[in-house]
């Protein structure tokens, strides 16, 4: 159940994450919103998660920034055929050794969200009627 758990996470997250840094890449936003909906999904990615919370959350971190700067590279090309490969979303960079301090943070906010999550979601030996 908890592995069930972590690829449903895992693959949900990512695809929000990702969508969010593709789509609010070339638009203005202000800081707080720009890092408090990605902070939101990878707490939810952790409630999800349960227990690998913790785990859950960096893994889903790196996928996303990888498909979010595949969706959002043809999406600036379209608009101005002139620019680059995205090679930073929302200012995290998408470089493995700047990624380090994102990934920590990504991991204390799904572990949170983990700690929640196992108290809410039951797993499979304590659901009601077993």
């Amino acid at each position: 159940m908890t592995a069930a758990r972590l690829v449903a996470s895992v693959v949900a997250a990512t695809m929000a994450l990702a969508f969010w840094w593709a789509l609010t890449e070339p638009l203005p936003f202000a800081p707080a919103v720009l890092y408090a909906v990605p902070a939101l999904i990878l707490f939810i990615a952790g409630i999800t998660a349960g227990r690998v919370g913790a785990l859950a959350a960096p893994i889903a971190l790196v996928f996303s920034l990888l498909l979010g700067s595949i969706i959002a590279t043809p999406l600036h090309q379209a608009l101005n055929p002139s620019s680059r490969p995205v090679s930073t979303l929302g200012r995290i960079p998408i470089d493995p050794a700047a990624l380090l301090v994102p990934l920590l943070v990504s991991t204390a906010i799904g572990g949170a969200g983990g700690v929640l999550g196992e108290r809410m979601l039951p797993t499979r030996r304590e659901w009601p009627g077993r």
